[in-house]
């Protein structure tokens, strides 16, 4: 075939510039529908912790904003019940899952992405099919475990754990060292550094954005965690945020304000702890590894 016989490719029309913007736009409404869809509620029952006792919760036109804003209700919340308690009690219940999930779960994540020996595969795969099993088949053997033969029953040693480590963490750090190339690790190693310097010194620096995303999705598993603490926790003193709260369907039935108070008490450390991690929180989830 000559060459005089080819045909030049077509050329690709570019999008015209108010296409470009038009586009832009749209995407920009939908974006924008979608977050105040999920703002509104929170705004709603954060407007309702604020109301006095002459500000409507519903009316027509609904009203938004208070008249005049009051803090009596945390204050009412605050008196009422020992919620200072049962903040120290989950604050000290999701730090401690937090920093041993970060540690064991890299600890088995790390042996099964970045070193060889038999079985690597089958253990892993086993590991992933345990996430499959619907955590309330296991809260019958795990609470008989607990309350007979660690008779932990009652106590705060109960809720942390069943909880060390997690098959979602282990699946996100191992795809996390996997990403790593594995030539730093053999220079480490032909300098003689062991695993464990290794695995501390040269790798968790490394996959930092993927710890910060198992912290903010374990920080908030445990913090809204119910079932579970609800099943070992029964004294007022052993109890946390959730389950200590679950006392505003009784005292406060008739007051919406109290219990949008105490609503709002159990959502500002979540906000406020993603906040602080959110930067690394998109790396961490679609495996990027910084160096």
């Amino acid at each position: 075939m000559q060459l005089a016989d080819v045909k030049p490719l077509s050329k690709v029309r570019p999008v015209p510039r108010w296409q470009r913007n038009l586009e832009n736009v749209g995407w920009y409404i939908i974006l924008s529908l979608l977050g105040i869809f999920t703002v509104f509620p929170f705004f709603w029952v954060l407007s309702t912790s604020f109301k006095g006792p002459l500000d409507p919760i519903v009316s027509v036109p609904p009203q938004f904003l208070p008249s005049d804003p009051t803090i009596d209700n945390y204050t009412r919340v605050w008196n009422m019940l020992p919620v200072d308690r049962f903040y120290i009690n989950s604050i000290l219940v999701t730090g401690l899952v937090v920093v041993f999930n970060m540690l064991f779960n890299s600890l088995a994540a790390y042996p099964l992405a970045k070193m060889k020996f038999r079985g690597r595969d089958l253990v892993f795969y086993l590991l992933l099919a345990t996430y499959v099993v619907p955590p309330v088949l296991t809260s019958i053997p795990g609470f008989v475990l607990a309350v007979k033969f660690f008779h932990y029953y009652d106590k705060i040693a109960s809720v942390i754990f069943p909880y060390l480590s997690s098959v979602l963490g282990i699946f996100l750090l191992r795809q996390a060292f996997k990403a790593v190339p594995d030539d730093l690790i053999d220079a480490a190693r032909m300098d003689g550094a062991s695993e464990l310097r290794i695995w501390w010194y040269i790798l968790m620096p490394v996959i930092r954005p993927s710890l910060a995303t198992i912290a903010i999705i374990t920080f908030v598993e445990q913090w809204n965690n119910f079932f579970w603490p609800s099943l070992m926790l029964h004294t007022r003193e052993n109890m946390t945020l959730q389950v200590g709260l679950v006392a505003l369907r009784g005292a406060f039935s008739n007051d919406a304000r109290g219990v949008a108070a105490g609503v709002v008490m159990t959502i500002v450390p979540i906000i406020i702890f993603f906040a602080l991690l959110q930067k690394h929180f998109v790396r961490g989830l679609t495996g990027a590894v910084k160096g």
